[in-house]
């Protein structure tokens, strides 16, 4: 469990974007708790949905008031939930999904965590993992802890755009259609036929002209012409389904610096065969967004059979392995998974 420090302040508003309906309704909970009215809230989303960076802009509107709390793997020990002496009236508790383990006897400290949220005289901002909490709060009903629930919505295609620029200067990325050679010129010349009667030849005089069909069906059509940097975005958007880490995702398996084209906009559909355990354990990974080998091994009750499913998950390029040695979903393959995954009922 890590204690954040405390925000300065100098962050702004840079990776909030389109939230501040969300931002207003947590904002107007701490509000009402400063006057006696405590509301506990549990922000929710799927993976790479923007959870952690809404937690984290709350926790810079409210830093001198605010102790804030991560979470970054499965809690074990009842001890680990213990806040720090100097914790301050307001906690923030990123990924309470961690607060479980999905096996016989996993629940103990996540009782004790519903035990504290709800005796201490403290307002709790929390999040999760949507699937976790589906999972949680219909077989123990944790929606009635927390009486705010902000379900972070999916990013606009405007907002998606933005989200991505962001990180270039102005006019940095060249957006290329590819179709520079097959445009149509406005002006060409024409060679005009001369009659010299009086010399009995014809002469070939250069006349420029305007080319009048291309122009009349530039600007006479109905429908509008995309751009490039249209196109882009349509399709990061549409595979992205409007999830910010899977657009960047794809924009970065795209993006040939500073050139990007439409074309270079994979489509990314994963044909799944998996066996019933191999997908319980995808299912896993799905809800606590990032598993070690011994919290998988821990839930399945096997280390040759982590280690096989494992192999098998990595073959077909739906979980990969980061730098911390979790296991995550594969971003690009994540609209797949979840498919998967809810049309078996491991995950809805």
């Amino acid at each position: 469990m890590e204690i954040q420090p405390e925000s300065s302040g100098k962050e702004g508003f840079s990776e909030i974007i389109g939230l501040r309906e969300e931002i207003g309704e947590i904002q107007s909970a701490i509000a009402d708790f400063e006057v006696g009215k405590k509301l506990n809230i549990a922000i929710i989303a799927g993976t790479l949905a923007g959870k952690t960076a809404l937690l984290g802009e709350i926790r810079r509107l409210n830093s001198t008031r605010s102790t804030g709390i991560t979470l970054s793997r499965i809690v074990r020990d009842r001890k680990e939930i213990s806040l720090p002496d100097d914790a301050k009236r307001i906690v923030l508790f990123d990924n309470c999904h961690f607060f479980y383990m999905k096996k016989t006897g996993g629940f103990d400290v996540f009782y004790e965590f519903l035990k504290m949220i709800s005796s201490q005289e403290r307002l709790f901002i929390t999040t999760w993992n949507l699937y976790s909490w589906r999972y949680l709060n219909e077989a123990f009903e944790i929606g009635k802890y927390f009486p705010v629930q902000i379900f972070v919505p999916s990013f606009e295609k405007k907002n998606l755009r933005t989200f991505i620029l962001k990180r270039y200067g102005e006019a940095e990325i060249r957006f290329d259609d590819g179709k520079d050679s097959e445009k149509e010129p406005i002006l060409y010349i024409a060679k005009y036929p001369l009659d010299l009667a009086l010399l009995g030849k014809k002469m070939l005089i250069p006349v420029i002209k305007i080319n009048t069909s291309y122009l009349k069906g530039r600007f006479l059509k109905k429908e509008e012409i995309k751009s490039a940097e249209d196109r882009v975005f349509e399709k990061i958007y549409l595979e992205s389904e409007g999830n910010p880490g899977v657009a960047l995702r794809i924009w970065e398996l795209g993006i040939d610096y500073p050139r990007i084209k439409p074309e270079y906009i994979g489509q990314f559909s994963y044909d799944i065969e998996l066996k019933y355990e191999e997908s319980f354990v995808l299912s896993l990974i799905l809800s606590y967004q990032s598993l070690k080998k011994t919290e998988i091994i821990e839930m399945i009750g096997s280390v040759l059979r982590a280690d096989e499913i494992l192999f098998r998950l990595i073959a077909q390029e739906l979980v990969i392995k980061d730098e911390a040695g979790s296991y995550r979903v594969r971003p690009e393959a994540l609209g797949s998974v979840i498919a998967y995954l809810e049309k078996l009922r491991l995950v809805w």
